[in-house]
């Protein structure tokens, strides 16, 4: 079910991203959609990521932006260039050295077609598709020996349509949130708190992303609060998200799954969402994140 009143463009059954990101809402982006409130503005999503929610909602008027430039750019050329992007791609072989060489490639020397598929090859060919890069912004995931096509034609070709109405920029989330007007739906998918051990993956861009960015989202939260925008976070179910946020934001649990965990028993968990408004309609149950379990609920 979509948020009444939401304009929307054709989507195709099931779409979903062409790029797997870590933290990626692809699972359970169906379930925050039918969270969303009923909005007459703009769609926002100031972290980018894999673009889940903006996928599964495919809203005539979006403004995505993110602070990773290489991403940025991949998107970009998904929505301008489909075709001479994949007729690259089908130069490139699923090979460990050919893994090599595209992961030390400087993007400065690259044409933004040629960052967009090296973005795409490196997502879909490194271990678990992890996106990390060193304090020089050096890619360092290494190879994932994956046996199989790392894009699919389909998907991708739904991909360009669907961006074919929607600003991609490169920007900080906090002039993102800022640039929200009345009416607007911003959903904010940041790097999460860390619950330690394998989870603690931030470093998405050559700079870390702290607990003074969290704090700085909040406040560029409650700014866009009393402008009348419609607000919708996710976040790690800890302490310091709950005394953050939760003194401004009707909370909830959502039960997750984190493939980015090395031990399975392990990826199990709750993600907290904070949203300014009161969903018009229940949710309903997401995949339990424990395989095999059947199904579990949203809970308070």
């Amino acid at each position: 079910m979509r948020p009444a009143g939401v304009q929307v463009a054709g989507r195709a059954p099931g779409e979903r991203s062409f790029l797997k990101w870590a933290g990626g809402k692809t699972r359970y982006a169906g379930t925050l959609v039918t969270l969303a409130p009923e909005f007459s503005g703009t769609y926002r999503e100031p972290f980018l990521g894999s673009g889940a929610v903006f996928f599964e909602l495919r809203p005539a008027r979006a403004v995505l932006s993110d602070a990773n430039g290489e991403l940025v750019v991949c998107f970009q050329q998904v929505r301008q260039q489909p075709r001479e992007l994949m007729a690259l791609l089908d130069t490139m072989p699923n090979t460990a050295e050919h893994f090599e060489r595209t992961r030390r490639r400087d993007p400065a020397e690259l044409s933004e077609l040629e960052r967009a598929a090296r973005v795409i090859y490196l997502n879909k060919t490194s271990f678990r598709g992890l996106w990390r890069v060193n304090r020089k912004g050096e890619f360092n995931t290494p190879y994932g020996a994956y046996d199989r096509p790392y894009y699919n034609r389909e998907t991708l070709s739904r991909a360009a349509e669907a961006l074919s109405g929607a600003a991609v920029v490169e920007t900080d989330f906090e002039t993102a949130v800022d640039a929200a007007e009345a009416g607007d739906w911003v959903f904010l998918d940041p790097p999460y708190v860390p619950l330690g051990g394998w989870s603690d993956f931030k470093r998405y861009t050559a700079g870390q992303f702290g607990a003074q960015d969290h704090v700085r989202l909040c406040a560029a939260m409650r700014r866009a609060d009393r402008r009348g925008v419609h607000l919708m976070l996710t976040n790690s179910d800890t302490a310091f998200v709950r005394e953050l946020f939760g003194p401004h934001f009707h909370e909830r649990r959502l039960p997750t799954r984190r493939d980015i965990n090395l031990v399975g028993r392990n990826r199990g968990s709750w993600d907290l969402v904070f949203t300014n408004y009161e969903p018009a309609a229940a949710a309903p149950r997401p995949p339990d994140p424990r395989p095999g379990s059947g199904m579990a609920r949203i809970g308070p």
